[in-house]
């Protein structure tokens, strides 16, 4: 770790304030009037920045620059004091080295510098807990260097000056600038109100455009504001090895079906008053910002309209080539009006960490066969963002049917999620870690909704048929916040899927607290397990247990509209019950059916229990 950060001695602020959620650059030269010594009395920009390693005034985080990863680049991490994985702040390519830093009084903020150790640098500020960093100096203004910079007491601003390279027989001072940013709602979580259509741009009107682009994009390409619009004319590409960023305020038309091609990497930061817009020129939707396996998008306070049309189907495609490949950050997208998907994670891609506060509507605007905000694997549930998911066609997030190889979670996003469709894949859904323990987390308020076609029936299987247990399902809801697993369509009727089904050894651990299992009990094809009464003997119900479990993990839940049994015992074993905190409506067969004593034998005439 090094510390190259060179203090500046004098320094003469203004400040400005035009509102809440403003940001202000004023630029003043020798003649500027001094502010008031009031104002002056919020920043101290007199204390040292450097690069010494902190703790943040809550105690939750170590901020350090660090070369953490071996490639000779300083970079800006954040260790959580709880244990969990370290957080990559920033110091890569859209960055630069960091030189110092800062943390707001709050704990919840890293300003820092970037950029050579001598000449012009950056002044950023970034989420302690991850997330896009944001500039916040400007790229008007003449390179220099960073002199000092500190946050507002109430961390609600950042303020800095610069060292300018002046002639000296002129005289004149430095220039000083001084940014006030109020983070009004802090653009947190969800919260779109303040930004996209309800807030405008404060962005100047371009004079150098418009500008035209097609095929490959040279190293280094930068379009600007002031270039805009941007224009296809052909379909772009962005080769391997090679970046294109979009500045703030750009704006960027493309015509019907075509595409942007990302193989390389996209960098599009705008920021909450000065963001991008990536729209149809005229007429039809085009096709796509397709993010390639070998590619990768920095996607910040972006809009994107009129997406979606031909063969890729999605406004935003992102593929992979295999669990595990995060091919974009998003933070605070927009997508709208996309003729199919919003967003469709093909060959299991994923989104990358950090990303949030993604808002996609008017998703499925011309297609029947995409009316979902989002489509995407199994693996990439995950790393679905906060945001909003509302307004669309059909407003679902579409998983493909598949299996749970290893630990994720289905997180509350608003909306439920549907797994399988027609035309895509069924609605069957394993959790099998194969030599080792997968775990399937649902978070309370969740709804998983299950899709069937004939005989090509839905549902939720945990472990596979053999002895070990490679399978657990972790579904904790809460009175106010029932799981909800059903079937697809309105009001579906009884038998519509399968159920929940338990099969082979039984992990540890297993939770069903809090959850409603509505609509189940199609058949599976099972037969000869437990003791069903004579007349209801097929091995059909909401919950099923092929292996005896130590205790119930069933507690505080309801099941419902089941088409035969509603928990179906079909081990051999204990009288473990499933009934206590339990209700049980509209069940056609059995609450709870007796399981097969341990030599495998049943009452001659078994009832239900």
């Amino acid at each position: 770790m090094r510390n190259s950060y060179r203090p500046y001695a004098t320094w003469s602020p203004a400040i400005v304030r035009v509102g809440l959620s403003c940001l202000l650059l004023l630029s003043i030269g020798g003649g500027a009037a001094a502010a008031p010594p009031q104002d002056r009395l919020w920043i101290d920009l007199d204390r040292p920045v450097d690069a010494a390693r902190k703790v943040d005034p809550l105690g939750r985080y170590v901020v350090a620059i660090e070369d953490r990863e071996g490639y000779g680049r300083l970079e800006l991490w954040s260790v959580p004091a709880d244990d969990r994985a370290p957080i990559r702040l920033a110091g890569g390519p859209a960055e630069g080295e960091i030189q110092a830093f800062r943390l707001s009084p709050d704990g919840e903020r890293v300003a820092f510098v970037a950029g050579p150790s001598f000449g012009a640098q950056q002044l950023f500020v970034v989420p302690i807990s991850g997330g896009v960093a944001r500039r916040l100096d400007d790229d008007r203004l003449p390179g220099a260097a960073i002199a000092r910079f500190a946050f507002r007491d109430d961390s609600a601003a950042v303020a800095w000056d610069t060292e300018e390279s002046v002639p000296t027989d002129t005289g004149s001072p430095p220039n000083v600038v001084l940014l006030t940013t109020i983070f009004n709602n802090n653009f947190e979580s969800g919260d779109s109100s303040e930004w996209s259509d309800t807030t405008s741009n404060v962005c100047p009107a371009p004079t150098g455009g418009p500008t035209n682009h097609a095929n490959a994009v040279p190293p280094g390409s930068v379009w600007t504001a002031n270039g805009s619009p941007h224009i296809f004319t052909g379909n772009v590409q962005v080769p391997v090895g090679v970046t294109l960023t979009i500045a703030p305020c750009a704006e960027v038309r493309i015509p019907a079906n075509m595409y942007l091609e990302v193989n390389g990497t996209l960098n599009a930061l705008g920021t909450p008053l000065a963001r991008i817009r990536v729209h149809r020129h005229a007429g039809a939707a085009f096709q796509s910002i397709w993010v390639r396996s070998s590619g990768f998008g920095d996607l910040a306070f972006l809009d994107l309209d009129g997406g979606g049309s031909s063969s890729l189907n999605a406004a935003l495609t992102l593929e992979g080539t295999g669990a595990g490949q995060p091919r974009a950050k998003l933070d605070h997208v927009k997508i709208t009006g996309s003729a199919g998907y919003g967003v469709y994670l093909a060959s299991k891609a994923e989104f990358a960490a950090g990303s949030r506060d993604l808002v996609i509507s008017g998703a499925g605007a011309t297609s029947a066969t995409a009316p979902f905000p989002m489509r995407l694997s199994l693996n990439a549930v995950g790393s679905v963002p906060t945001g909003t998911y509302t307004g669309n066609a059909s407003d679902f997030l579409q998983v493909e049917g598949g299996t749970v190889t290893s630990d994720a979670t289905f997180h509350d996003r608003g909306v439920p999620y549907q797994i399988g469709s027609a035309g895509a894949t069924f609605g069957v859904l394993e959790v099998d870690g194969g030599a080792s323990l997968a775990t399937l987390t649902i978070e309370a308020g969740v709804e998983m909704r299950f899709y069937s076609l004939g005989s090509n029936v839905g549902g939720l299987f945990v472990g596979p048929s053999s002895p070990s247990a490679t399978g657990r399902l972790i579904a904790a809801g809460t009175a106010t916040e029932p799981i909800l697993f059903t079937a697809t369509g309105v009001a579906p009727p009884a038998g519509t899927w399968e159920g929940v089904t338990f099969s082979g050894g039984m992990a540890a651990g297993n939770l069903l607290d809090h959850v409603q299992i509505e609509a189940a009990g199609a058949h599976g094809g099972d037969s000869l397990f437990g003791c069903p009464p004579i007349n209801q003997a097929e091995t059909r119900g909401a919950l099923k247990l092929f292996t005896e479990p130590a205790a119930s993990f069933l507690t505080n839940s309801t099941v419902s509209n089941s088409s035969l049994h509603g928990v179906f015992r079909a081990w051999n074993g204990g009288l473990v019950d499933f009934v206590p905190t339990n209700t049980f409506l509209n069940i056609a067969g059995c609450n709870q059916v007796l399981p097969k004593s341990p030599t495998g034998t049943c009452p001659v005439n078994p009832g239900c229990s």
